[in-house]
């Protein structure tokens, strides 16, 4: 059974990762640093500690102010978005509807802020579709650590075991596998691991695709 679907947010709801690479590749190179998308890929699913140290790994600088690189970085995903609009994925409204309809609780967990979290919500129409909006910001350890997953099992007082997760990347299902949560992987940028993806319930082109899932489970 399913009384609970936790969505991760960028890359999984929202076509958002494509916008915060191009302002990670714009601000970094304006630093005076030669960034690629490769070391980009490996920020996805991170919180904003995890991301400030990859930045000091990255560029290797001592004087390097990563606080005010991932300020400057989140400004200009921010204009992207606010200038070419908030890109919904394929399937999402759909696939709330029906969550609506069978009386499934849901979530977002996400590594982004809570501001961010509720504006992006907002811009895409989809405010008051939620039940609880939670930032790994709020627990002690982010993704690929399950402590938001469980967080949010707790908060809303359903077992992890009635709860499904849906995730992009590599460290959301890693930490929803930790949490001893049923995690279906719709992938955005890069692909799992194959050990990791035969560990997941399925891995979906598109959200339209965990429909079936879900009328079977609920």
């Amino acid at each position: 059974m399913i009384k609970l679907v936790i969505f991760d947010m960028d890359g999984l709801m929202f076509d958002t990762e494509r916008a915060t690479c191009r302002a990670f590749m714009e601000k970094a190179a304006q630093w005076g640093y030669e960034p690629t998308e490769a070391q980009y890929l490996q920020l996805l699913g991170l919180n904003a500690q995890a991301i400030l140290a990859k930045y000091h790994e990255f560029f290797h600088d001592e004087e390097l102010d990563a606080p005010e690189l991932y300020r400057q970085v989140g400004e200009r995903k921010a204009q992207i978005l606010s200038t070419e609009g908030m890109p919904v994925k394929k399937g999402l409204v759909g696939l709330l509807d029906v969550l609506d309809q069978k009386g499934i609780k849901k979530a977002v967990a996400s590594g982004s802020s809570f501001e961010s979290i509720k504006q992006n919500i907002a811009a895409a129409g989809l405010t008051g579709r939620f039940d609880l909006l939670m930032t790994t910001e709020w627990v002690k350890r982010g993704k690929p650590f399950p402590d938001v997953f469980l967080a949010i099992c707790d908060k809303l007082n359903i077992e992890p075991s009635d709860a499904l997760v849906l995730e992009d990347a590599e460290n959301g299902v890693r930490a929803a596998l930790a949490a001893g949560i049923r995690v279906i992987n719709v992938p955005d940028m890069l692909p799992l691991p194959e050990e990791l993806a035969g560990q997941c319930v399925s891995v979906e082109e598109s959200l339209c695709d965990v429909i079936p899932y879900i009328e079977k489970e609920a």
